[in-house]
């Protein structure tokens, strides 16, 4: 590759010639102006540059975010700049001082025009950060773009300086296109929430219902060919948008955008996806041809398309539609609402919903994964120690993976579970409940509409009791007690109930037949098993094992992880076992006498004969006829 590495360096010293940013185009006065170039792709530094003008008073201040958007977790997006400095229009420094972690103080000295410019350090394809090197570059917003400080409704516009040797790259963004790579967005917040590619990506695009939808792939593993997955993110799509079409769509289209774009990356050791207001970034660590079985019904190709479905339904869920306390952002701190089950969790029960109405899961597999995610449920010790709702509030503490502290310095793993599965599961009950109380006249569908309708975007977004209203206004039934049980509650979800509208049978296979000990286990750096965790009350925790123990051998054989699961076959509740292990270098034995498995295997399945209401909730809920009806 090309590269001239002394213009690379030199870039950030010269000045910016913002002259040139919008070729000729003049936005409104008062925009701030950006531009970002490149150093040496194996320093892995962007250069970015910030001019704002029409500033008054003594200082001006620049800040980065904490976090993103959508990811909920205290990034410290500040760790990465380097090289800070400040200038005014005719080039004489600035004096500046950090105000906090994040922030830049600059003094004016009478001047009304500052020039920050800064690297970040971007290597990194974790969701939510930035990465460059000689493949590619990828902006994710909040990690790179510092904003003024009180001027985030300013408009903004960006010009991007391809690396050098590197004219071959393309940019692929939701960010509106003015100029020669030149972008312009409404504000900071629409700037932050484009992310950016740039690279030699392969691109594929559709149009439905007057949008224009871009597949952007990068894939530095296999180049697989993606036209199945291509084909059946359309149909995704189509099946999606019509939901919220008669709320959200205009005159001209279905969706509230004229164009989407899905930034796909197949890149090693990277996964997940963040949502956007006209895009996703989705990275897949496998390539298209992966199907390796995940969970019943669903292998791992299968998974790309539910986390493809889960990111486009949040156009509407959580990037229009959205607790109150989710916009306008704050950057510097938690935003806390009870309400992510919404926001994501009942994205997941659209987002899997959707690949059955599209004709993508077959039923039988969505009952089967459902069957799983009861059972995996039912399992979590946090469901005593936290509501649903209490879930999304306390979702910015994480249990973390690195180092001894994260690992084991906490005790989320048996306090709190996920809201994304709490609020898929209560996904079903809601919308059963609904269909079930106007004879099928209503559905969770009309709920959403009604919510976006009152309170999506532009509007300042929903309080908690707003859902709570609107649930009762859809469904002419007080819906404040399934509320108040089994949202901001902890009592037992009555799956048989509500699955039985839809004409399901819940099925619990119990399990205490069998022997159980309350370890669970993981591979630790040197390959052999290390507990992960003891479920309270457990048999292992009674007779003293802990988070951290090397386990050694059971009843004096060795133990892997290969034969761990099978270690306690042929034994029986009641029967003693001895566990060996490794404890801060000293080897230990415990005793523990095993219990029978308190947990049940759930299953749900079709009823034999089901009544015609049930039939009609079903059909309309799967968008699929009721097998064998002709």
């Amino acid at each position: 590759m090309r590269f001239k590495l002394l213009a690379a360096i030199c870039l950030l010293a010269a000045p910016f010639d913002f002259a040139q940013i919008g070729s000729g185009t003049v936005l409104a006065a008062g925009s701030v102006d950006y531009g970002l170039g490149f150093g040496a792709p194996n320093t892995h530094l962007l250069d970015v540059t910030i001019r704002a003008d029409e500033l008054s008073g003594p200082a001006a201040e620049f800040a980065i975010p904490d976090w993103a958007p959508g990811a909920y977790l205290i990034n410290d997006y500040a760790r990465n700049v380097q090289n800070f400095e400040a200038h005014a229009a005719d080039g004489h420094a600035l004096a500046w001082r950090k105000a906090d972690k994040q922030t830049w103080r600059i003094e004016l000295e009478g001047s009304t025009t500052v020039i920050i410019r800064y690297r970040i350090y971007a290597n990194t394809m974790a969701n939510n950060w930035a990465q460059y090197n000689d493949r590619h570059a990828f902006i994710g917003g909040p990690s790179v773009w510092m904003y003024l400080v009180g001027g985030k409704e300013r408009p903004v516009r960006v010009k991007i300086n391809l690396p050098q040797g590197e004219e071959t790259w393309r940019v692929a963004t939701g960010l509106d296109h003015i100029g020669d790579n030149t972008y312009s967005a409404a504000n900071y917040d629409w700037l932050a929430d484009c992310p950016i590619e740039l690279s030699r990506w392969t691109e594929r695009t559709f149009d439905y219902a007057g949008t224009k939808y871009h597949f952007v792939v990068h894939d530095v593993m296999g180049q697989k060919d993606f036209s199945q997955a291509f084909n059946d993110t359309e149909r995704i799509v189509r099946s999606l948008v019509p939901i919220l079409a008669p709320v959200a769509g205009t005159g001209e289209q279905a969706a509230p955008f004229r164009e989407y774009w899905f930034l796909m990356h197949v890149w090693p050791e990277a996964g997940g996806g963040l949502e956007h207001l006209d895009s996703t970034q989705i990275n897949f660590s496998a390539d298209w041809d992966d199907h390796a079985a995940r969970v019943p019904g669903e292998d791992a190709y299968m998974r790309k398309l539910f986390v493809i479905s889960h990111e486009f339904f949040h156009v509407w869920n959580v990037k229009r539609l959205r607790p109150r306390p989710l916009g306008p952002f704050d950057y510097t701190r938690e935003d806390l609402t009870p309400s992510l089950w919404i926001s994501e969790g009942l994205t997941s029960y659209y987002g899997e919903l959707a690949l059955v109405r599209a004709g993508i899961l077959t039923p039988d597999n969505y009952l089967l994964a459902m069957g799983d995610l009861l059972t995996k449920f039912e399992r979590e010790p946090g469901r005593a120690e936290r509501s649903i709702e209490d879930t999304s509030w306390d979702t910015w503490f994480r249990q973390g993976n690195g180092g001894r502290m994260q690992r084991y310095g906490f005790n989320l793993t048996n306090t709190t579970y996920s809201y994304y599965d709490g609020g898929q599961v209560a996904g079903h009950l809601l919308d059963f409940a609904i269909r079930q109380a106007t004879g099928n006249g209503k559905s969770l569908d009309d709920w959403m509409r009604l919510l976006y309708s009152r309170y999506a975007l532009p509007k300042p977004g929903f309080e908690p009791g707003d859902p709570i209203r609107a649930a009762t206004e859809i469904s002419g039934q007080d819906m404040s007690d399934f509320f108040h049980r089994y949202i901001s509650g902890k009592d037992a979800l009555p799956y048989e109930q509500y699955f039985a509208y839809a004409g399901l049978r819940v099925v619990r296979e119990p399990q205490a037949s069998k022997p159980w000990a309350g370890i669970e286990a993981a591979k630790g750096d040197d390959g052999r098993p290390v507990v992960s965790n003891i479920i309270p009350g457990s048999p292992a925790e009674q007779a003293g094992l802990d988070r951290g123990d090397v386990l050694v051998a059971w009843n004096g054989k060795e133990v892997t992880m290969e034969n761990m699961a099978g270690a306690i076959e042929g034994l029986h509740p009641g029967d003693t076992f001895r566990v060996t292990v490794l404890r801060e270098k000293e080897l230990r034995e415990f005793s523990m006498s095993l219990a029978p498995n308190p947990y049940s295997v759930i299953r749900i399945e079709r009823v034999e004969k089901p009544t015609e209401i049930q039939k009609k909730i079903y059909e309309s809920w799967m968008g699929q006829p009721w097998p064998g009806k002709k």
